[in-house]
């Protein structure tokens, strides 16, 4: 396995043998001295692109590496003999669908602050959580509260469409 490195003079990505460890060798672009690394400072290369087709019998979809160019071997759905082409016949695989960077927004934010007066300090616990249904909402309040064994909290719910808090309630 090849370790990968960059030159610190001009950047470039070089390569070396395991056996070069600790030796000195010459940039290919800049000619400046660098040393082989221990380990690869760079991440390895992309996977070679696939060689996609369909099986001629059955029309399962196949996927080989170019080094498989040429083999003939079963298809895995029907056992007809097939032989991995040169060029794939099939489109690219799209793309992974983007994730939202940001989690879409649900209506009411609830939240719930308990505070443990018998700890020593005080201790303050904040809970946070989000829904669209009110309903929801409160049953969660009244959950966290129910499982909370001080006295001391405060619980609210802000609605973001009002622009308002919707509940409030504290104790002691």
């Amino acid at each position: 396995m090849l370790l990968r490195f960059a030159c610190p003079s001009c950047g470039r990505h070089i390569s070396a043998t395991r056996a070069q460890i600790g030796v000195t060798v010459r940039c290919p672009n800049c000619n400046a001295a660098v040393a082989v690394p221990k380990a690869s400072t760079l991440p390895s290369p992309p996977p070679a692109p696939l060689v996609r087709f369909a099986c001629p019998s059955c029309g399962q979809h196949i996927a080989a590496t170019c080094a498989q160019i040429g083999i003939t071997a079963p298809c895995p759905t029907c056992n007809t003999v097939v032989t991995v082409p040169k060029i794939s016949t099939l489109p690219p695989p799209p793309p992974a669908p983007l994730k939202p960077k940001f989690r879409k927004k649900e209506r009411y934010e609830t939240t719930v602050i308990l505070i443990d007066d018998s700890a020593v300090p005080t201790t303050t616990r904040k809970l946070k959580t989000w829904t669209d249904d009110f309903t929801d909402a409160r049953n969660w309040v009244i959950r966290q509260l129910h499982a909370f064994h001080g006295d001391r909290y405060f619980a609210g719910i802000f609605d973001h469409k009002e622009r308002r808090s919707v509940f409030k309630e504290k104790g002691r």
